[in-house]
């Protein structure tokens, strides 16, 4: 073997990576990029590949980074005005004002619980009753209001009969309303709705909140609470992950994108020579620094000028 020719080599090598690291990662990796504009995604990437990569794939721990962020947040004393710019804030109350459809099913969701029936309920027989007691003829019978102020047991002990037929009747009507009620109250919230002035309403929230500082929000959530909530929306990932609908979705993702150049693909996702390569330049010399790069360069060459020796 010739040890001369070797360590020549090796040197030459090694200057490629750590000297001229930059030209030589910018030339090899814009040859790759521009080899990935004439590659389809689907020409390297089957949808057997993905299935194999969805029975690896984990729900990254994403604690650590999520509480650094956090505790930077609450030293941060910058405006929210400044990380949120108006017209982006304005963009997007305009596209969510314009989700009609989204907020019919939310006024669904809202009027057809058992909870907001028991509140209309509530609302409804507390009404009646007050009504009762300070408005009807029944409040002018001397002393019946007080007593009926003083509490349901102080009017069981004077007028029994009265009392339970007043609460009979109260509830019976409740519940022969109730359901034209709520659909009345449904009807309410639409007209509501329809009629708020949501710029009004969005400038004024913005307006108000502009000057708050980052730390003042980040504060109200103690770093406790926030990593319990990560823990919860990791484990909620990883069984998403493991669910026929993210795989379905992901097929149907891989089907959308199968024939676009995986040039294309990266472009769009921000992936450049220049990010590449001010990522890896780093790494790249930790391990010239640490003398891996040398290692490895030495030990395949070695077996190249080895075998024909």
């Amino acid at each position: 073997m010739d040890e001369e020719m070797l360590e020549a080599h090796v040197a030459f090598e090694v200057e490629a990576w750590t000297t001229s690291l930059t030209d030589t990662l910018s030339a090899q990796l814009a040859t790759v990029f521009e080899w990935l504009d004439g590659v389809s995604l689907g020409s390297v990437f089957s949808e057997g590949d993905l299935d194999v990569l969805l029975e690896t794939l984990l729900a990254p721990d994403v604690t650590t980074t999520v509480l650094a962020a956090h505790a930077a947040a609450c030293e941060d004393g910058t405006p929210l005005g400044e990380l949120v710019r108006r017209e982006d804030f304005d963009r997007l109350v305009t596209t969510v004002a314009g989700m009609n459809d989204v907020q019919g099913a939310i006024l669904d969701q809202i009027t057809t619980s058992e909870v907001y029936a028991d509140l209309i309920s509530h609302v409804l027989f507390q009404g009646i009753r007050n009504y009762v007691i300070t408005e009807s003829p029944i409040a002018r019978v001397p002393g019946a209001s007080s007593l009926m102020r003083m509490g349901q047991n102080a009017f069981d002990t004077a007028a029994p009969k009265l009392s339970k037929g007043i609460e009979k009747q109260l509830t019976s009507f409740v519940s022969a309303n109730l359901q034209e009620t709520l659909r009345e109250s449904r009807q309410y919230l639409e007209s509501v709705a329809e009629d708020v002035d949501v710029d009004a309403i969005a400038d004024d929230l913005y307006t108000r909140n502009a000057d708050t500082a980052l730390n003042e929000i980040a504060e109200l959530v103690p770093q406790e609470t926030l990593a319990e909530i990560v823990a919860i929306g990791q484990d909620a990932f990883a069984h998403l992950l493991d669910t026929p609908t993210f795989r379905a979705a992901a097929h149907y993702v891989l089907d959308a994108n199968a024939a676009r150049p995986v040039g294309e693909i990266l472009a769009e996702a921000g992936v450049t020579v220049e990010l590449l390569v001010a990522y890896l330049r780093p790494w790249v010399l930790r391990a010239a620094d640490d003398g891996l790069m040398e290692e490895l360069i030495r030990e395949r060459l070695t077996a190249f000028y080895m075998h024909y020796e």
